[in-house]
């Protein structure tokens, strides 16, 4: 019997061809729409795999009334020998194939790919060249290669990039109104409502927004939304990449800036009662999973009760105010 799934030792990229050229055939079975169905959602690299070939061969509608000899023949011939359907079919699938070949990320035009961690996830990709996104929660990326140059628009959140050096394509990383560009490095992208942050861990590289940076190994600086640089206090690079660790590393800062960080993990709204409690101080780690136990060690070491107001509320109050 005849196995309906393409052969396990193809790539999802592959499968994907196979299968949209199955899906798309006046021939295909129910069987063969219920297997496609489970290769569907085996994974998410074959969804993936599959919005990219169908994105593919979208754009190539606008070759297909082209009149061309190979095109040509196989019309001519479709209706007359079942044999030359298979000629067709695995023409077509050469057309595919040479028109996907475009879309690789060393291909002449490419094809983006949009990244997303949702809210208290953290997602790892390796990329086409090796280098490697770590994304923190309620983060996206746009990656777009092709022949020529490396390019990722950070749509929001934070990013962690290592990338592998090619000299012939340069790997730029697009944040608010500033690109950064890699000359072999390690750095940490995080846009925040009021800036955007840059620090290197490793390597050297370009910061151009209004005006132009380099930094090295150790170095940070933000930007603001006209792309003026702006200097950062009380921060380090340990600090702001322990999220790769699952933790939050507070030095001296402002209560409500910590409250923010912490939100940004789960779907409960953090508020304080007043405008005072703003000016408090925070220093500490903390796991980015474990709220109560984070609000539960600010309450120790600051004179504040938590109260849980609803099952996603909850407000900071003064110790003060709640023994009067």
């Amino acid at each position: 019997m005849k196995t309906i799934l393409p052969p396990s030792s193809e790539s999802a990229h592959a499968q994907a061809i196979d299968w949209l050229l199955r899906i798309r055939s006046e021939n295909c079975t129910e069987a063969e729409r219920h297997a496609f169905n489970t290769w569907l959602e085996e994974s998410a690299s074959h969804r993936q795999a599959y919005e990219t070939a169908q994105s593919q061969w979208q754009w190539m509608d606008q070759f297909k009334s082209m009149s061309f000899p190979a095109r040509d023949a196989a019309l001519h011939y479709r209706k007359k020998s079942p044999r030359r359907m298979l000629k067709y079919s695995a023409a077509a699938s050469l057309l595919l194939a040479l028109g996907l070949t475009a879309f690789m990320p060393n291909g002449w035009l490419g094809i983006p790919h949009t990244y997303i961690a949702e809210k208290g996830n953290h997602q790892a990709i390796t990329l086409a060249d090796g280098s490697s996104i770590e994304l923190n929660t309620e983060s996206e990326v746009r990656v777009h290669f092709n022949h020529w140059r490396r390019n990722v628009e950070m749509i929001k959140g934070e990013a962690f990039f290592t990338v592998t050096h090619d000299a012939e394509r340069p790997f730029e990383v697009r944040a608010g109104n500033g690109r950064i560009r890699d000359i072999g490095t390690a750095f940490e992208v995080y846009i925040k409502p009021e800036q955007v942050i840059v620090a290197v861990q490793e390597g050297i590289v370009s910061v151009q927004a209004a005006g132009k940076r380099e930094l090295t190994a150790g170095q940070q600086l933000a930007f603001n939304g006209s792309g003026e640089f702006q200097t950062l206090q009380g921060q380090d690079i340990a600090g702001l990449t322990a999220w790769r660790q699952g933790k939050l590393v507070f030095r001296d800062r402002p209560l409500d800036e910590v409250l923010a960080e912490v939100g940004r993990y789960h779907d409960t709204r953090i508020h304080l009662q007043n405008e005072t409690l703003r000016r408090l101080r925070v220093s500490g780690t903390f796991h980015t999973a474990e709220l109560d136990n984070t609000l539960d060690a600010i309450a120790t070491i600051l004179p504040v009760n938590i109260d849980h107001v609803g099952e996603h509320e909850i407000v900071l109050k003064s110790a003060a105010s709640v023994h009067k």
